[in-house]
């Protein structure tokens, strides 16, 4: 007997797309379900494992973080956080490095930790939940060894079970958890008597001891089940250190089914913390309020006993979600209670007046540490001139603009907020500045690299600082001159993340674009900024339109803050702006008549602007106008007209045709006129095969221009392998500008092959940058003049074939399967794909043999394509076989297959014409 491997990662992968619907139907309720990390200091074996857990969670559509403390940091610092994450509303669970460091507390935290928010159920109430039989949250690996013995026999009802181990965080609660699943449980330990008389009788074995080896085939019944949850690191004497588990591996002899190590349990724990998660917003989703009519009665006192019941209900339905939803900002901040009733008059620009003094420091922030007299200064001024609020000198403060020096950023962010709430003597209040992160916040779940990261990793930067000057004491935030709505949205979680202070967020406009405002003011509220507002960009006067637009479509409080014109620069290169106070004076009555409920000043903005409007504060803020709702983009029913795509999806098999890349100008025009002179549907170049461009820039050009020759519709390739989402993008843009209107992606087939790089882009991240360009934006989340109108496949290894929905999910119009010689290959190929779910059209991929020759060079020269022996020598001896081969092939799978891809190795057109005619005669 040899037994079945339980295959922990394909159990999660299956438990992970069912948990990513129950991940959907929260977020159409309005619930995101969020997991946080709790760390102390530089442990690289946290970091690791958290950023496998960021990745999981990414996946599954959970919002993810990581709270860092300092290596300093005492017991008092780690119980506040996790008191703050306890009773922030959008936090579902809530996970502590563990070992923490030597002279903290583990079990301590694990105590202060919300039983509600335990995902890994090391508080000892939810331990004692599990007791009961009423476990919401269970430990995970205890959990994830129920699950492989439940994917392994299905139903435990009576299974004779034994557990060996008897840990408060595994056994105990694993035999728990397998009671309430109705086994019959017996728990055994390391110093249990005769283990082997316990174990052989047992139908299902689960060890959890950590101790290598400690279960041997004389251990198990044969036929029996065994799940091996121990962990054992031995270092054999290559020196190299092996990952083992409890069980010895030759107990695969006499077992019907094995756990292994690793790729077993392990493989296993991530998923069901992902699931915990989910089920703690499942429960908070489901939770009463906080308070209900009779707390509200007696809170209210007389007035309250003469409500009715349901008004008191109601009431009490929306104070618990003002409070317990964190929305603490409006109840005691006096700069919440201003906005949107009285205006207020900020200061100018920072940087420009430190600049002006002689500063050259970069960033200009740093000047906090270097020169904070300079700093102060400024500040000063601008109370003098009748400022409101001050704003700190931090606008480039983060990670990235340090070049990763976290820790510098954080000293200069803490700096900048000492020295504004200096300045303004308690008198006034403090916004924080933070501006944009440097690189650009792109689409996916995945950071690239320095140039593009995604919203996770903006989100986190944004929240270190954002805590570091909360606990400067910074009284509100104001996140400006943001490129896009998605870098808002990720900068804006982060901030709300640490604090209940007001966040005022603004843009960089330069268009007067309805339904980008719209966008942004709408996701800017529902993420719970105070104020939405517009600045830089272009002087008073542009931004007056872009103002009024914004003021129409938003639900919140608006504000603006213009550059103070045009600059002109010095012979030493410094730059001077020379706008005229009494024109910013009327500018700003203009804004306020739109409906502004502050304003100040961005770049050249100074003290004498402030000046002349600070008798505008105090004034009642005008009121806005209904929101109205701007037309929606029509891309969408431009696109299901493409004829291409419709006759994919049409019973009549297309042919599409596709040369090298490398083909020189003359032959690459006879080819495709010939291809398409014989009936081809469409023609593309195939960038990625060995000697092809790759994504370099004359491609788009070059494929117009034969398309236009062929007359047919020309199809773009993009090698995932070899390219980067900037590249990708301008790529994209080209070809549309010239008129193409189709894109196959090559997720991996052939893109290695003209690749230098060790990764490139993920497919479906290409998928998304297309269909974002689809729907009007760019790269960053900008919304563009003119939407893309792309139809877009995705060429699949055989080894993604199971894959192909995910490509479906992402928005793939159509797949195509590579080149597959082996008829067996190619029916398990496309088995996957309609396993999967994909209901996408198919196409098949079909690389044309001239010869035998041909068939030699890409069996043992390529190495992603295989050519059966069988096949080669066919060819030796008929070199039309491949013809014949390949209409006999397209016979059987007719009914399965949209159509077909026609590929070729070089000029020659011969036998790909020669298919197409036989199609066309339905042979």
């Amino acid at each position: 007997m040899s037994a079945r491997m339980i295959d922990g990662k394909q159990v999660s992968e299956e438990r992970r797309i069912r948990l990513a619907g129950r991940v959907e139907a929260l977020r159409a309720a309005e619930v995101q379900p969020c997991l946080v990390a709790v760390g102390m200091g530089d442990d690289h074996g946290w970091d690791v494992y958290t950023r496998n857990q960021e990745k999981a969670c990414a996946a599954v559509g959970i919002r993810y973080w990581r709270e860092n403390l300092l290596s300093d940091a005492t017991q008092e610092d780690l119980a506040a956080l996790i008191e703050r994450l306890n009773t922030d509303s959008q936090v579902h669970g809530i996970i502590v490095q563990s070992p923490l460091p030597e002279g903290l507390d583990e079990r301590a935290a694990q105590a202060l930790l919300s039983p509600d928010k335990d995902v890994e159920a090391v508080n000892p109430a939810n331990l004692g939940l599990v007791l009961q039989g009423r476990e919401i949250l269970a430990p995970c690996t205890a959990r994830s060894a129920v699950a492989l013995a439940e994917a392994a026999l299905g139903d435990l009802r009576g299974v004779d079970t034994v557990v060996v181990g008897a840990s408060v965080i595994v056994g105990r609660p694993l035999a728990q958890l397998l009671l309430s699943a109705g086994a019959t449980v017996t728990v055994c330990h390391i110093d249990t008597r005769d283990l082997q008389a316990h174990t052989r009788q047992a139908d299902l074995v689960i060890v959890a001891v950590g101790k290598a080896g400690l279960i041997g085939p004389d251990h198990i019944k044969p036929g029996a089940t065994v799940i091996d949850v121990g962990i054992n690191r031995l270092r054999g004497e290559d020196g190299k250190v092996r990952t083992v588990g409890d069980v010895d591996p030759a107990v695969a002899e006499v077992a019907a089914a094995l756990s292994p190590v690793p790729g077993g349990v392990g493989a296993m724990t991530t998923t069901i913390l992902l699931e915990s998660t989910v089920a703690a917003a499942e429960a908070n989703a489901r939770r009463a309020p906080a308070m209900g009519a009779a707390g509200m009665a007696r809170l209210l006192g007389e007035a309250g006993a003469q409500l009715p019941p349901e008004l008191l209900e109601r009431l009490a339905r929306l104070l618990s979600a003002h409070i317990v939803g964190g929305s603490l900002q409006g109840l005691g901040n006096p700069l919440s209670r201003r906005l949107g009733h009285r205006m207020l008059v900020i200061d100018g620009a920072i940087g420009t007046e430190l600049s002006a003094a002689g500063l050259s420091c970069q960033p200009l922030d740093s000047a906090n540490l270097s020169n904070p007299d300079a700093v102060l200064k400024v500040h000063r001024a601008y109370v003098a001139a009748g400022a409101q609020a001050l704003t700190t000198n931090t606008f480039r403060c983060n990670r990235f603009q340090f070049k990763g020096d976290r820790q510098e950023a954080i000293r200069v962010a803490q700096a900048g907020v000492r020295l504004a709430r200096q300045a303004a003597a308690g008198r006034i209040p403090v916004l924080g500045s933070i501006g944009p992160m440097g690189p650009t916040v792109g689409p996916g779940k995945v950071s690239i690299d320095d140039q593009v990261i995604d919203e996770s990793l903006a989100e986190e930067a944004a929240a270190e600082i954002a805590l570091a000057m909360v606990d400067a004491g910074v009284d509100g935030f104001i996140l400006e001159t943001l490129p896009s709505t998605r870098e808002a949205r990720a900068l804006l979680r982060g901030v709300r993340r640490v604090g209940t202070v007001p966040v005022l967020v603004s843009r960089a406009l330069l268009r007067n674009d309805a339904e980008e405002l719209e966008e942004f003011a709408r996701t800017m509220a529902r993420e719970g900024a105070a104020a939405v507002g517009v600045n830089c960009a272009g002087g008073p006067r542009q931004l007056l339109p872009i103002l009024k637009c914004l003021a129409e479509v938003s639900s919140l409080p608006v504000f603006a803050l213009p550059n103070a014109g045009f600059p002109t620069a010095g012979e030493d290169g410094r730059l001077s702006y020379h706008l005229d106070p009494a024109y910013f004076r009327r500018s700003a009555e203009a804004y306020m008549a739109e409906g502004a409920c502050l304003i100040g000043g961005c770049c050249g903005v100074g003290p004498d602007h402030i000046a002349a409007i600070a008798d505008l504060g105090g004034s009642p803020v005008q009121s806005q106008r209904p929101a109205r709702q701007p037309a929606r983009s029509a891309t969408t029913i431009r696109r299901q007209g493409d004829p291409l795509l419709a006759q994919l999806q049409s019973t009549q098999l297309s042919v599409l045709a596709m040369i090298p890349g490398r083909l020189a100008t003359a032959p690459a025009m006879a080819a495709v006129r010939a291809l398409a002179d014989a009936g081809c549907a469409g023609i593309g170049v195939m960038a990625a095969w060995p000697g092809g461009t790759g994504a370099s820039g004359h491609v788009a050009a070059r494929l117009r221009r034969l398309g236009d020759h062929a007359q047919r519709p020309a199809i773009l390739e993009l090698p995932a392998a070899a390219i980067d989402l900037a590249t990708a993008e301008a790529a994209l843009a080209d070809a549309h500008e010239l008129g193409i209107r189709h894109i196959l992606i090559d997720a991996g087939v052939f893109s290695h092959l003209v690749s230098d790089r060790v990764s490139g882009v993920d497919p479906l991240q290409l998928l998304h940058l297309v269909g974002e360009g689809n729907r009007g934006f760019d790269l960053r989340g900008v919304r563009q003049d003119e939407a893309w109108e792309f139809t877009v496949g995705v060429r699949l290894p055989a080894s993604w074939a199971n894959r192909a929905a995910a490509m479906q999910s992402a928005g793939a119009d159509f797949v195509s399967l590579q080149p597959i010689y082996e008829p067996q290959a190619f029916r398990q190929a496309m088995a996957q794909i309609a396993e999967s779910g994909c209901t996408l059209p198919l196409l098949a991929e079909v690389l044309v043999l001239p010869d035998a020759e041909t068939a030699e060079e890409l069996n043992y020269e390529v190495p992603v394509l295989s050519v059966p022996e069988r096949l080669r020598e066919r060819l030796r001896s008929h070199p039309d076989e491949d013809v014949a081969g390949v209409l006999r092939f397209l016979r059987h799978w007719h009914g399965r297959l949209a159509g077909v891809v026609l590929m070729l190795p070089d000029a020659r057109t011969v036998q790909a014409e020669a298919v197409l005619r036989g199609l066309g005669r339905g042979e």
